[in-house]
């Protein structure tokens, strides 16, 4: 079976097919399948299609560099201006900039690793991490539902994170705004993540446990 999903890998470096591509994949996570040039060959792949088709890409060290360096500028300017607009802005910031953070953590933690920072989500702005697949597919599936998850739960804390400044500075209107805002995205990543977003990844790659 190896040999043949082997040959199968190495048409499709020849001829890419998108559907017969992550049927493979599919089957490896199932089959729990962990052999070295396998997982190269999708790696490989997945790359190579990721190089062709991304416009704008970043080193991981450099993109964790910028966001950490804007996230230390949203969180000290929300402590040094005195304005409730600055929170809100602190907020959206942190709601950008901490969620590849999360991935990248918690992905770290069990031995996933990524290749490149690029643009995506809906406006294609959203700076976003490639997975190594090589890597990825060597983690558990309890490990790869965790880094996805990790995104999720870190987006929808930002906001109490910057409403905990807000009540430091005695900006209680504020922070009872930036709750709301914590609530409501709480509804909305279960409304969308749940089918295209992050919590549906963590709950596909669950199921392969």
């Amino acid at each position: 079976m190896q040999e043949e999903l082997k040959e199968r890998l190495r048409q499709l470096e020849k001829s890419f097919d998108g559907k017969a591509f992550r049927a493979i994949i599919d089957q490896v996570k199932r089959d729990k399948i962990k052999d070295d040039e396998i997982l190269k060959l999708i790696a490989d792949i997945s790359q190579k299609r990721f190089m062709e088709n991304a416009p704008f890409t970043l080193s991981v060290p450099l993109g964790n560099l910028l966001e950490l360096a804007v996230t230390a500028a949203a969180v000290i300017l929300a402590f040094q201006v005195n304005s409730d607009w600055m929170l809100y802005i602190s907020a959206l910031v942190l709601l950008t900039t901490l969620h590849p953070l999360s991935h990248y953590l918690t992905g770290s933690m069990f031995g996933i690793r990524f290749t490149h920072y690029y643009l995506d989500g809906p406006a294609r702005f959203e700076p976003t991490l490639k997975i190594d697949y090589f890597s990825y597919l060597k983690a558990s599936a309890k490990a790869r539902a965790l880094m996805h998850a990790s995104g999720v739960v870190i987006t929808v804390a930002a906001p109490l994170i910057v409403a905990v400044i807000a009540l430091d500075k005695g900006a209680s209107a504020a922070a009872a705004y930036l709750f709301i805002l914590f609530l409501a995205l709480i509804v909305f990543e279960l409304l969308t993540s749940t089918k295209i977003g992050d919590l549906m990844r963590a709950k596909r790659e669950y199921v392969y446990r």
